[in-house]
């Protein structure tokens, strides 16, 4: 089992969106396991995993944030972890 850690806010529209898409893929990769984690209430773990933008993927040394977070976008950061 592979987990992401999905670092989101609740107040953040693009986050929203991210978590739709998260929860869409979700059965075509049943390999991988999304841990969430709050931005704003768990900033020192955050600042640890080098996230400085919302929403963020971060899967060992690897991550996906931002406005790059799309759905497709999502879909191949998953794939490439398989």
């Amino acid at each position: 089992m592979t987990t992401v850690t999905f670092y989101h806010s609740a107040i953040c529209p693009r986050c929203g969106l991210a978590k739709l898409w998260l929860a869409s893929l979700k059965p075509d990769f049943p390999g991988i396991d999304v841990e969430k984690v709050e931005f704003l209430t768990h900033r020192a773990q955050a600042r640890e995993a080098g996230v400085r933008a919302i929403p963020t993927l971060v899967a060992g040394d690897r991550q996906l944030s931002g406005f790059l977070l799309t759905r497709g976008a999502i879909r191949t950061f998953f794939e490439s972890l398989d």
